[in-house]
């Protein structure tokens, strides 16, 4: 048993921001070990999520990492930091925030604020978790992921709609997903909750790397007629949360 846990973790150093994607053969050369070794330690990790195949023999992180990362990061400075902007803005306006992260192919809401005028429960789900494509939180996050990271969601988990009003198209969600990485903001007008709207932003960490969303929330006519506040609200907050975790812009 330790030995495979030192072969895990022995392959798993290997993936830096230098050298996140390596082959089998690349693999092997490097850790001195046999190609098929390297191919079964390498599938457990695919098998646990610490890594995922990016191509033909090829491999990246896996989301498990990044799920982990979030937990990590909610149970300290991110989610401390987030809960001030959060409890400041609730005060002010009375409505709903929200602080997503991705775990695994979808967005859980580590933190929420509920306000009075949403009914108990509105953001619940059996899991916690929400379609990423059908938020705003969702869609800040997954703006920032390759094309090819985009397009592997949508193989594994298709887009199954949570209303009407659902993107449903991978045309449009790529088309929405480009307009809100150009824009640092994403909408969804009853998209993930009938009569709900949202508007979300994204947190990064002193690495530039996006860690979480930060989402407002209002039923829908309320949010319409506040749009423009509520989104350049949701923007300052978002940039005073990341400059408070050391990130630089």
């Amino acid at each position: 048993m330790l030995g495979t846990f030192d072969r895990a973790s022995k392959m798993l150093t290997l993936f830096t921001l230098e050298t996140p994607d390596w082959g089998i053969t690349e693999l092997a050369e490097e850790l001195g070990w046999s190609t098929s070794t390297t191919f079964d330690v390498a599938s457990s990790l695919v098998a646990i999520g610490l890594l995922r195949k990016s191509g033909k023999r090829r491999y990246k992180v896996g989301w498990r990492v990044l799920e982990l990362s979030h937990v990590l990061l909610g149970s300290s400075s991110l989610q401390t930091e987030a809960r001030k902007q959060m409890e400041e803005f609730a005060a002010k306006y009375d409505n709903t925030m929200l602080l997503g992260v991705l775990a695994g192919r979808k967005v859980l809401f580590a933190d929420k604020i509920m306000s009075r005028r949403v009914p108990p429960g509105t953001f619940s789900t059996p899991d916690g978790r929400f379609k990423a494509h059908c938020t705003a939180a969702g869609k800040v996050i997954r703006s920032h992921l390759s094309a090819e990271e985009r397009q592997a969601v949508i193989d594994e988990h298709g887009l199954i709609p949570m209303t009407p009003k659902s993107i449903q198209t991978i045309d449009l969600l790529h088309e929405e997903l480009e307009l809100v990485k150009a824009q640092g903001h994403a909408y969804d007008f009853e998209e993930a909750i009938v009569g709900v709207g949202s508007v979300a932003a994204p947190i990064f960490d002193y690495l530039g790397i996006e860690v979480a969303a930060l989402t407002i929330a209002a039923p829908i006519q309320q949010f319409e007629r506040r749009l423009d506040s509520y989104r350049s609200e949701v923007v300052r907050a978002a940039n005073q949360i990341s400059r408070r975790l050391g990130h630089a812009s």
